[in-house]
């Protein structure tokens, strides 16, 4: 059978089932509804379709709209979070100045008639065996080189460089920091500075104590005031043995500093005692 064939076969038999619906509505009494019937019945599908395609597209917008809103809300809670952990920060920040400060009444009663700037660590030097470190204030907030830096646990260093609002600080593990000191309850003389190969371990040293140094494990190391650059009576640190020195004329103290040098984070710079 060809392909006219079968066209015809479905003209007549679309033709016969037309005249048997038309036949059937004219003895039902509802011929003329019969094209409006026809009509309905054949757009039925179609309307299915319409109805499904409507109801996905619908979901679909819901969908897309509720994305939206998600991603909206979510970018309002990335900002809220980082407001809020800038808001830790500075709390975090001021609680330990804080802390610093009520340590700090324990230091010294000359401390409160020093000019002192509060100053956070934002940088270290990875390369330097003595713990240098840069600070967040400089010129701007009247920082000047030679200036002492400490905690509220004891010395740190002195000021080595200055810039605008920053300033490099060498610490008392550096050899080419020097303070003039006092050891142990008979207060014997000697001159605190750092050492190249206790550094590493964070101690310093004492030289030029004398031979008959009462000086022990345990004593108090503190600034003489010597000099023009450190006040006295700051804590330096304490001190963990006594030997005689390689000249046999002095004898020499391995001390801990009082601040924890590797592992600053906040410091106090002096800039001026008088």
């Amino acid at each position: 059978m060809n392909s006219q064939s079968k066209i015809k076969r479905i003209v007549i038999g679309v033709f016969l089932l037309v005249i048997g619906i038309m036949t059937y509505a004219a003895s039902s009494g509802k011929l003329t509804t019969a094209p409006q019937n026809l009509l309905g019945a054949m757009a039925v599908p179609f309307q299915k379709v319409a109805a499904s395609v409507s109801n996905k597209f619908d979901l679909w917008m819901d969908k897309k709209i509720n994305i939206n809103n998600i991603i909206e809300e979510n970018e309002q809670l990335k900002k809220e979070l980082s407001k809020l952990r800038s808001k830790q920060i500075l709390y975090d920040q001021l609680a330990q100045e804080n802390n610093e400060y009520k340590k700090l009444l324990n230091v010294s009663e000359d401390v409160f008639n020093y000019e002192t700037v509060d100053a956070s660590v934002i940088g270290r030097d990875g390369m330097d065996k003595f713990y240098s470190f840069t600070i967040d204030k400089g010129d701007n907030h009247g920082i000047e080189v030679n200036d002492v830096v400490m905690t509220s646990d004891g010395v740190v260093g002195v000021i080595l460089e200055t810039g605008p609002n920053f300033s490099k600080v060498a610490t008392i593990l550096s050899p080419a920091v020097s303070i003039g000191c006092f050891v142990g309850r008979d207060r014997d003389i000697g001159v605190a500075s750092g050492n190249y190969n206790l550094a590493e371990n964070g101690a310093c040293v004492v030289d030029y104590l004398p031979k008959e140094t009462t000086a022990k494990e345990g004593d108090i190391v503190s600034s003489s005031g010597y000099g023009t650059v450190f006040p006295k009576d700051l804590i330096i640190g304490t001190v963990e043995t006594v030997t005689i020195d390689e000249s046999g004329n002095s004898m020499t103290a391995k001390v801990k500093p009082a601040a924890d040098i590797m592992n600053v984070k906040f410091v106090f710079v002096i800039t001026n005692f008088n």
